[in-house]
């Protein structure tokens, strides 16, 4: 077999056993290595020291990035701003703490009443409340007949109180008459409507 060196098994064994013993027993030791190198002959410090010098690299400066800050705002627009805002508030304050002045109300006066109470009703002339009852004799009026039955005189009456001579009237019917008729009749001596002007003959 190749493996075990074209030998038997057997051979192969002893041979194997033989090798381990010849490693076990040692071969000699070798010499020691040197512990120390040799050493170098000592150069001065002055010798020393430009080559140590010329061997480190120089230093370059490493550039030292430049953070550029946002510019910052006065703060006096603000300011102003703010000042405005508590100037409005205060105006404002002070609108809602002034008093409200109450409209006065003014009552009428007998002096504003008295002429209308004069037109209506004169010293001395009784005024009749009650429209649906005549003014005579108290009876029932209708609703429909309260404006028929009504007096020149401004009271209303009955059918039977509801004429002039029944129940005393007060109005004057023959002036209104007169006033009528003067109004209606055109004088003699006037113009005409038509341009055109004329004199009586006597």
């Amino acid at each position: 077999n190749p493996i075990n060196n074209n030998l038997c098994s057997k051979c192969f064994k002893e041979v194997g056993q033989k090798s381990n013993a010849d490693s076990s027993n040692g071969s000699p030791a070798a010499p020691a290595a040197p512990s120390q190198k040799p050493t170098e002959p000592e150069l001065p410090l002055t010798q020393l020291a430009p080559a140590a010098t010329a061997s480190v690299p120089p230093s370059t400066p490493t550039p030292t990035p430049t953070i550029s800050e946002p510019a910052v705002a006065s703060p006096e627009p603000i300011i102003v701003d703010q000042q405005l805002e508590l100037h409005q508030q205060q105006q404002r304050l002070e609108q809602l703490q002034q008093p409200v002045h109450p409209i006065a109300h003014v009552a009428p006066t007998p002096a504003l009443l008295s002429p209308v109470l004069h037109s209506t009703a004169p010293e001395g002339r009784p005024v009749q409340t009650n429209k649906g009852r005549c003014f005579m004799c108290r009876a029932k009026i209708p609703l429909a007949k309260q404006a028929i039955n009504k007096c020149r005189c401004e009271y209303v009456f009955c059918d039977s109180h509801k004429y002039t001579d029944k129940h005393d009237c007060e109005f004057d019917f023959a002036k209104m008459g007169k006033e009528l008729l003067a109004k209606a009749n055109p004088k003699l001596n006037d113009k005409p409507r038509g341009g055109r002007s004329f004199t009586r003959l006597d």
